[in-house]
């Protein structure tokens, strides 16, 4: 059998997540890579391999994302995400349907060029929207590769760090506009509050609609 050739990392002092990952990502050596968090998985075998094809296939983008298949924390299957696009999706356009939704639009990485990601690390000015802004960091201007597969599975349980970030999901969002200079006026962000409270308690009733599934069994 194939083994993987690992290397195991240990910090010398626990590190909060953010710190945590760009240490991580100072580590990184390939030239593509994934970062996958403690309780996510590949939702199949072959979806590294599917994504180095994408990435070969397309050698102008930065990294390629994939649908999602959400899972309980004994895996049972919840739901799955499909994103509404092409193969080829923009990296603008997918951040601002993020602020216009109140949803991450890009997803999660399934590969990533380290020359792409270059100085790049997670902005210390976000937590709950920091997926979302790396990934519009890493690509402006630029097009981003999909693949129509949910090739990563996503754990919702108990422990998820999400639930402890809802409440700063606003001041995130709008400092995401302010970043990346997208206007939203007092209209805009009364609707974007709006959005980001109805996606938070969606958020949480499907928390519970996995809970109960767990304890079903």
């Amino acid at each position: 059998k194939d083994r993987l050739d690992l290397h195991v990392i240990r910090q010398p002092r626990t590190l909060p997540m953010q710190a945590h990952f760009n240490a991580l990502l100072g580590q990184v050596q390939t030239e593509r890579y994934m970062l996958l968090c403690h309780d996510d998985y590949l939702a199949r075998p072959d979806a590294l391999q599917l994504a180095d094809q994408a990435l070969d296939e397309s050698p102008d983008v930065p990294a390629v994302y994939c649908n999602l298949a959400y899972v309980n924390a004994a895996k049972r299957p919840l739901s799955t995400r499909h994103f509404p696009r092409g193969r080829r999706f923009s990296a603008e356009e997918a951040g601002r349907e993020t602020l216009r939704t109140g949803r991450n639009m890009f997803g999660i990485p399934l590969g990533v060029r380290r020359s792409a990601l270059g100085a790049l690390r997670y902005d210390p000015t976000f937590h709950y929207a920091m997926d979302v802004d790396l990934s519009w960091a890493m690509a402006r201007g630029q097009m981003l590769a999909h693949i129509p597969e949910p090739l990563l599975a996503n754990r919702y349980r108990a422990g998820n760090t999400t639930w402890t970030l809802l409440d700063r999901s606003r001041t995130e969002f709008l400092a995401l506009a302010a970043k990346y200079a997208v206007p939203l006026g007092p209209m805009g962000e009364t609707r974007l509050s709006a959005r980001l409270w109805a996606v938070n308690q969606q958020k949480k009733v499907f928390g519970l609609y996995g809970r109960a599934v767990e304890w079903l069994g």
